[in-house]
């Protein structure tokens, strides 16, 4: 059971404030900044309604209580390192320096004293012109530097931050995003309001609302062990819950010294830096710890990751340790990345890879993380061509059970890295790949309604239609030009409409392939205006795969029957794209 060594009340004032000890988010814990524009939005709105409220002047109302955060504090209470409530102390930072620098850009001299004292009572102060300031609110490393340059590093004299820091990680356009937002929504506050003292006066009123209404319950905490127990209890019952916040935690605070300590933070600076999303990462995690372990489901890793980790940490012989993990973790993650980008460098692997963005087939990265663990990327490309025929079969035309096909291949990477070999794995593939008459059946009746599966459809047999007749594929290449353009139209005019509209829209017989200007033109006309569009098209499937089946010149209308037939074409050359196994002739569908 945690220690806690004192709770207590505490205005946001109190917490930040220049008569209190500092707040320090410690290097070996907590996440960088995290908060997007919802959270920002709901966190001004709700500050908005406090406003609003406090103004009726009731007790009920003098207050609003945010939350509570979680120190470790030492036993004279000089300094407090911050485990959680970091978003909200370092949003609530943001949106002080925000009324700071409206003040601050102000004629009154009135307004250039007020900002001056919000820097020194709640942001920074220094003892001397020369002296190093004081930071009340201090970020781990990771946005330690950019937060003081952004937010904190402010000039009295200019009124303004130095912002020289040039922001290198998702969390520094947060950071900025955040400021810009508060700062749009503060001007559009003040613009209904005539004179500089309004001005000044409803400023003065949001940041009493901030400082002296917003309450906290600070938990108290003597060890690093403790406040980690504090804070998996409140966040696994909140929105702030992030498996990969509470495993580096755990890392710090199984790892045997600062060099352990050092390796930890060494992979997750990594991490922070390798992935353009957060949601990457905690994709990556999980797909890293699936391709080792097998399955795990998103909202059970972290404790599954804890308790096998502290069994392999706390055995004595053979010794597994804190760095260990840390190094294959940074490893993977540097594999990881170059397979979700396309980034490997081996042109044949890199374009099998762009064909798994296409299709959102994110089930195959386990395993592929696991093979390249062991293998040569040359050897990636036969399973990876495998695996593309298995999801398509599957997934995308079969439209049969997709938990089906991810449970089946997070239990083969978890096979390779117990030492399967990658010919077992292969065959394991295809044998799980419906035969070519299913696929064949499957595709001939398959409706297909999401666009980016269709164009990469429709754009692998075009393909295949240039390899096999020797034609240039360039006019293909040019992907972000190309689009899927429905037949018989999405949105037809009402004379042509067909009464089961719905059945027909989407099936991929009705879908081709146009460049941009050709598919506008064509985009919901009747037959009769799209032939030029057509005929004049550089695609093969649109040219000669018999469109005029689907437009009946003597009725004046829309031939289902036509759509039928034009999709069992398709589907007698889907069995040679999309063959099981490995690609003989090693083609690539980009």
């Amino acid at each position: 059971m945690a220690i806690i060594k004192h709770a207590a009340r505490q205005t946001l004032g109190q917490l930040i404030g220049a008569n209190n000890p500092p707040v320090e988010v410690p290097d070996d814990s907590q996440r960088q900044y995290a908060w997007g524009k919802r959270e920002v939005d709901t966190y001004w709105d709700d500050i908005q309604k406090f406003m609003r409220a406090r103004r009726t002047g009731t007790k009920a109302s003098s207050e609003y209580f945010i939350g509570p955060i979680v120190t470790i504090t030492d036993d004279k209470i000089t300094s407090r390192s911050l485990l959680d409530g970091q978003q909200r102390l370092t949003t609530s930072t943001i949106l002080i320096a925000a009324i700071r620098d409206t003040l601050g850009t102000m004629a009154s001299t009135e307004a250039r004293v007020m900002a001056n004292n919000i820097q020194r009572d709640y942001i920074a102060r220094k003892d001397g012109r020369h002296s190093q300031p004081q930071y009340f609110l201090t970020l781990s490393l990771f946005d330690r530097d950019f937060f003081k340059d952004f937010i904190q590093d402010w000039n009295e004299a200019t009124g303004k931050v130095a912002q020289t820091e040039l922001p290198s990680r998702p969390s520094h356009k947060l950071v900025q995003d955040a400021y810009s937002l508060f700062e749009g929504h503060i001007a559009s506050a003040l613009a209904p309001l005539i004179s500089d003292d309004e001005r000044i006066d409803w400023l003065e009123e949001l940041r009493d609302c901030l400082v002296k209404g917003l309450v906290f319950v600070e938990v108290q905490t003597p060890t690093s062990s403790d406040a980690n127990e504090v804070f998996e209890t409140i966040n696994s019952r909140g929105k702030d819950l992030s498996t990969v916040d509470l495993v580096r935690n755990f890392l710090m605070e199984k790892s045997r010294g600062d060099d352990e300590k050092a390796r930890v933070n060494s992979a997750w600076r990594s991490l922070l830096d390798g992935f353009e999303r957060r949601e990457d990462i905690e994709k990556f995690l999980r797909h890293f710890w699936v391709a080792g372990h097998g399955d795990v489901r998103s909202h059970s890793l972290y404790t599954t990751i804890r308790r096998e980790l502290t069994e392999r940490f706390d055995k004595e012989l053979p010794r597994y340790e804190v760095r260990t993990f840390a190094a294959e973790l940074q490893n993977a993650s540097g594999r990881y990345i170059e397979l979700i980008t396309s980034g490997t460098g081996l042109e044949a692997l890199d374009s099998l890879l762009d064909e798994f963005k296409s299709l959102g087939a994110d089930a195959a990265y386990p395993l592929l993380l696991a093979v390249s663990r062991k293998y040569d990327y040359s050897e990636l490309v036969r399973i990876t061509q495998a695996l593309i025929s298995y999801y398509v079969r599957w997934t995308v035309v079969g439209r049969r059970e997709s938990t089906l096909l991810e449970e089946k291949l997070f239990d083969l990477a978890k096979q390779v890295s117990s030492g399967l070999s990658l010919s077992d794995a292969l065959q394991q593939i295809i044998n799980w790949t419906p035969d070519d008459a299913a696929f064949q059946a499957d595709f001939e009746q398959a409706p297909i309604p999401r666009s980016t599966q269709a164009r990469y459809l429709l754009t692998a047999i075009e393909r295949h239609l240039r390899q096999r007749d020797g034609v240039d594929d360039v006019v293909v290449a040019g992907a972000s030009t190309v689009h899927v353009e429905h037949i018989y139209p999405q949105a037809p005019e009402a004379d042509y409409r067909l009464g089961d509209h719905g059945a027909w829209v989407n099936r991929l017989g009705n879908q081709t392939l146009l460049h941009g200007r050709k598919n506008r033109i064509a985009s919901n006309k009747a037959y009769p205006e799209k032939v030029e569009a057509y005929a004049s098209s550089s695609f093969l499937i649109t040219q000669g795969t018999g469109i005029n089946r689907l437009w009946d010149a003597d009725q004046d209308a829309w031939r289902t029957q036509g759509i039928e037939e034009r999709q069992i074409d398709l589907a007698k050359i889907a069995i040679e794209v999309w063959p099981i196994g490995a690609r003989d002739s090693g083609d690539v569908v980009a």
